[in-house]
């Protein structure tokens, strides 16, 4: 259960922010983005490498700015919202390598092999992609909540500690 917590409009904004963030890669970068690049992948493969190129990016922007947020002056109310979206941004981080080492090897494999192009999209989406977009769809209504309890100065659950500190 979340705690209310009296935040000003600014640090509403700001503890909005990481929140926003995450989504946009999740949503826009790994759905959106992805689904457009897997259309040309006959004709451009390397196409679909922009998605998790540009997800590593975003997810070291986020860590890197979650330890600026964590050592800074900013409010509990701020700080709790961050380090929230830290921990989930770092299972993706795991997550999203742990992914690309099966599908790269996989695609590795099936050339070595000498597999066909349907059995190794087959196998490659079903054992590689499908954990992730589960896993992904789980993140994605995990970070709609975080949005909502920062939109309504609520601290996120473990956070009192903090904020009484």
């Amino acid at each position: 259960m979340s705690q209310s917590y009296s935040a000003t409009a600014d640090e509403i904004k700001h503890a909005k922010w990481p929140h926003e963030i995450f989504l946009i890669n999740l949503v826009f970068n790994h759905i959106l983005v992805f689904a457009s690049t897997f259309g040309v992948f006959s004709t451009f493969p390397l196409m679909v490498m922009i998605v998790p190129l540009t997800s590593f990016i975003i997810t070291g922007y986020l860590a890197i700015k979650a330890k600026q947020v964590a050592r800074s002056d900013e409010s509990a109310f701020i700080k709790a919202h961050w380090k929230v979206a830290e921990k989930r941004n770092k299972h993706f981080m795991w997550l999203l390598t742990i992914t690309c080492i099966v599908v790269g090897g996989g695609f590795w494999l099936s050339k070595m092999m000498g597999w066909s192009k349907i059995a190794t999209i087959a196998l490659l989406g079903g054992v590689g992609l499908l954990p992730f977009m589960v896993s992904l769809l789980v993140l994605i209504v995990l970070g709609n909540d975080s949005m909502y309890q920062a939109r309504h100065s609520k601290l996120p659950k473990g956070a009192s500690e903090t904020a009484a500190a």
